[in-house]
């Protein structure tokens, strides 16, 4: 008769859990005490988010929408803040959509802004210093080098560095960034127009144009205007405009820009 050694009398007294192999060392008993952190269980993505999931209370972590007072209060504190102008600012861009058929006609598009030069004074004169500079150093001739369907519309990359690069205008800070101002408008509604900081303090060139409601962006980027009028061209070009991971497939240029 064979002797059972000690080693395979553990074995043999291991429990095992329904659907993984006898062989599999990890094997676990259920009742046991040790929890397993890889199950996706209790507390994954915050306690309780499957009941505020299907309360419709959405929040931060993924299970949905943001709750409908959470938007409408910031709203509502986006229009207290445009509404400390005596006279609204306006700016435009004219943008052009390339097309592959050489016979069609390109027309330009402009969109329309409304900056919030009384609250924002810095982040607004950066924009407006870039939207006037003649010299190559401006937005005038770049490109838009992202369409991010969850966000928006990526451009404002001044040294054609395909959205890697950009610098402030040197009126603003030659080091090239400049810091945070506030936090005052969120970007809970589309056609917000926000800088796309790079880090902390770290506010250049590039921006962004929400399409889409994007309240997961306040508290990182700094929103310093909205569009007026333009927006459904935008929507148009994040509708019609093939992308691949983002970069649009033909040219979105800048044709002209400055102030209303």
């Amino acid at each position: 008769m064979a002797t059972v050694t000690a080693a395979a009398k553990v074995v043999l007294r291991r429990p095992l859990v329904v659907g993984r192999s006898s062989t599999t060392p990890w094997a676990v008993d259920k009742s046991s005490s040790v929890r397993c952190m890889s199950t996706g269980t209790r507390g994954a993505r915050g306690h309780g988010w499957l009941t505020k999931y299907r309360a419709g209370l959405g929040g931060r972590h993924l299970q949905g929408r943001y709750p409908k007072d959470y938007v409408s209060q910031r709203l509502k504190w986006n229009q207290e803040v445009f509404d400390l102008q005596s006279s609204p600012q306006l700016a435009y861009l004219d943008l052009m959509v390339a097309s592959d058929d050489a016979d069609a006609e390109v027309v330009s598009q402009r969109i329309v802004m409304e900056l919030a030069t009384t609250a924002l004074p810095l982040s607004c004169q950066n924009f407006m210093a870039l939207l006037q500079d003649k010299d190559g150093h401006g937005y005038e001739g770049t490109k838009v080098h992202k369409l991010e369907q969850v966000t928006g519309v990526c451009l404002g990359d001044v040294t054609g560095q395909g959205g890697h690069g950009g610098r402030c205008h040197f009126s603003v800070d030659p080091r090239g960034s400049f810091e945070h101002e506030a936090h005052l408008l969120s970007h809970a509604q589309p056609g917000m127009v926000t800088y796309m900081s790079a880090g902390r303090d770290q506010n250049d060139s590039r921006f962004l144009i929400t399409t889409k409601e994007a309240p997961q962006l306040d508290g990182r980027f700094t929103a310093f205007g909205r569009v007026t009028d333009g927006m459904d061209s935008l929507q148009d070009i994040m509708t019609h405009v093939f992308t691949r991971r983002g970069r649009p497939s033909v040219d979105i240029r800048v044709t002209s820009c400055g102030l209303l």
